[in-house]
């Protein structure tokens, strides 16, 4: 039996109280003045069209380079330090002829994928492959190895390395410098009225069972200017369609996602490919909007992450997900094989139950939380924390008689499934 799992449930819904630890980040997040405050799916949208957007960069007339791009509300960074919206002109030698100023490289052919998501992923479209028999500003012995890094770090981590980003910012820099120019990149975040954001906050609430709350905490939010998005289970035992319509109706700016259920439910669609695709038809068809995002559910003992979890989400269609927690603010298209997915992957940064639950859960969430805040506008990234909806007012949840039924029928089974597991596991399903 592994009592350690029953001591820590009654522990997380004593300690755990989400509304004032959550409320003061809000203030910081407000106070900061110039961080964007959208859901998961704006994220997404914005990182895609910043990936595929290009500067142009074409000097005018002598000493004169003007900076334009297409992307409606981009940032251009000048030198690592200066944020200008463009376009904008920038003063350069006097020697440098008149006309478009095209950056090259060189990599194998089947890195060219790759490499794009790079040079994508760090706002240097207008750096672009050049034949092999062409002269390129980038040689391919500077970026191959840091290309080969990166992947394996993304393969692993989920993530790029610091290391390799900035070995190949060195090199696209030097490139930018032997062409008499500053090194130019689009900025991570869009601007709004002239002026940039420096730092993206987008909470995500997974809604494992108080969807009741949420209408709550879109009310907490709405104080602040916050927006956010709420991963809900159309397949899970503690809510239904009826309750999820009725969040929907009070949904305002804020968004819906899947919390995917992919193992779990395979065995009533057929596998875990059919399950990714049946659950986003299911929720789609329950709110009658689209669910662009999911991240994966790992409550009620079971794991539903496994090998197949990564290609399922692709394979039905996602846009975006939020499956991994670590400690980059970017978001970006992980590896599958030698290519990037289709499917973009926002990191998550820190959640209410990576606190310890006992009388300082309180003040130690506040404090991470604004740390993490903290850390992602250091590098103009996107902060996600990852909280319950539970916690916020538990009291509120089990004043609705049909919550106390469903937890009624639910907790004989999870008895007698604590009951069978051993002392360190923590999923039924995984050794």
């Amino acid at each position: 039996m592994n009592l350690g799992m029953l001591q820590r449930s009654f522990l997380r819904h004593h300690h755990v109280k989400n509304r004032f630890p959550y409320e003061s980040l809000l203030r910081r997040v407000d106070a900061h003045g110039d961080a964007w405050k959208a859901p998961q799916r704006e994220v997404a949208a914005w990182w895609e069209a910043r990936g595929a957007a290009e500067l142009d960069l074409r000097v005018t007339e002598q000493g004169t380079l003007r900076v334009s791009c297409a992307l409606k509300d981009a940032v251009v960074e000048i030198d690592g330090k200066e944020l200008r919206v463009p376009p904008f002109t920038h003063p350069v030698s006097s020697s440098i002829p008149p006309g478009a100023i095209e950056i090259s490289y060189h990599c194998a052919s089947v890195d060219q994928d790759f490499a794009r998501e790079i040079f994508g992923h760090l706002g240097y479209g207008h750096v672009a492959s050049a034949y092999l028999d062409d002269v390129a500003d980038i040689k391919m012995a500077a970026i191959e190895p840091l290309l080969a890094r990166l992947r394996d770090m993304a393969n692993i981590h989920q993530r790029y390395g610091e290391g390799e980003i900035a070995g190949v910012r060195a090199a696209v820099r030097t490139a930018h410098e032997s062409r008499g120019i500053p090194e130019l990149r689009l900025w991570t975040l869009p601007q709004r009225d002239g002026r940039p954001y420096r730092v993206c906050v987008s909470p995500r609430f997974d809604v494992d069972k108080a969807i009741v709350n949420m209408p709550l905490i879109h009310e907490l939010e709405g104080r602040y200017g916050m927006r956010s998005t709420a991963y809900l289970r159309p397949c899970g035992p503690f809510y239904g369609a009826r309750e999820i319509r009725r969040s929907v109706q009070e949904i305002g700016g804020n968004e819906i996602a899947l919390h995917g259920e992919f193992v779990t439910t395979a065995k009533r669609f057929g596998d875990e490919f059919k399950a990714a695709a049946g659950e986003k038809r299911l929720i789609e068809y329950i709110t009658g909007m689209e669910a662009s995002g999911v991240c994966m559910h790992g409550g009620e003992l079971s794991s539903n992450l496994s090998q197949n979890t990564r290609a399922a989400i692709e394979a039905a269609g996602f846009k975006y997900e939020t499956m991994y927690r670590n400690s980059y603010f970017h978001p970006l298209h992980l590896p599958s094989g030698m290519k990037p997915m289709r499917t973009l992957s926002i990191g998550q940064h820190f959640a209410d139950l990576n606190v310890k639950p006992g009388p300082d859960f309180r003040r130690e969430l506040e404090k991470s939380l604004v740390d993490r805040f903290e850390q992602a506008a250091a590098v103009g990234g996107v902060f996600v924390p990852v909280l319950h909806p539970l916690y916020f007012d538990l009291v509120h949840y089990l004043s609705r008689a049909e919550n106390i039924c469903r937890l009624g029928a639910f907790m004989p089974g999870y008895f007698v499934n604590v009951a069978r597991m051993r002392r360190n596991q923590s999923y039924l399903n995984k050794k």
